[in-house]
């Protein structure tokens, strides 16, 4: 079995559970196989156990029922007793209590790195775009010039203005091309990770039931 019969079976039987606590569910294991990697995805599965133990697991953990196969002995599964889970949460409430200065501190500067590199992804972009918008204006002017020197009498000064001017209009056409992947490429990329990260931590919070 792979991970994706695991998650296929997991999902087929947690249908007969609430649709957003199928969801969260099946999303907290995609995410656990995703971390561990696909070198350590046997490693997983074995360390789960079968779809029906972890959604027997899921399923008690949620209403109460008793399960009807024998108990692991494994105490790293992801979903834990409703004992266990109740004293942790305590345990959690408290340090989070004593730790409130530090961690909140941590997170204003996390959320200031974050702020600043979005900040300066959208200021490469716009700079690019003002530069390539003076070169592709200078350029123009410079070769409307020299041409007009041509033909005036200043042939000499008139095609070191248009070289100057083609030069320019050159750099133009390929910061726009630098521009254009940019935004299509590069930028979606960023957006899309720096999502991913900051939606992780509140997927596998809410997956644990």
């Amino acid at each position: 079995m792979n991970k994706k019969e695991f998650l296929k079976q997991l999902e087929q039987l947690l249908l007969d559970i609430p649709e957003s606590e199928r969801r969260e569910a099946v999303e907290y294991y995609e995410n656990y196989f995703e971390d561990a990697g696909p070198e350590m995805e046997q490693k997983i599965i074995e360390e789960l156990g079968s779809p029906q133990e972890v959604a027997a697991s899921i399923k008690k953990n949620l209403f109460g029922e008793e399960e009807d196969f024998v108990k692991r002995e494994n105490p790293g599964t992801p979903y834990q007793t409703q004992e266990n889970k109740t004293t942790r949460n305590l345990l959690v409430a408290v340090i989070v209590i004593l730790t409130f200065p530090l961690w909140i501190g941590i997170a204003g500067a996390a959320f200031g790195l974050l702020a600043g590199g979005i900040a300066c992804v959208f200021a490469l972009a716009v700079t690019g775009i003002v530069l390539v918008g003076v070169f592709l204006v200078v350029g123009i002017i410079l070769a409307v010039i020299g041409i007009a020197n041509l033909f005036t009498g200043f042939p000499a000064g008139g095609l070191v203005l248009l070289a100057v001017g083609m030069f320019l209009l050159a750099i133009a056409v390929l910061g726009t091309a630098a521009i254009v992947w940019f935004t299509g490429r590069v930028l979606p990329w960023t957006i899309r990770t720096i999502v991913r990260l900051c939606k992780k931590p509140f997927q596998k919070r809410g997956a644990v039931i």
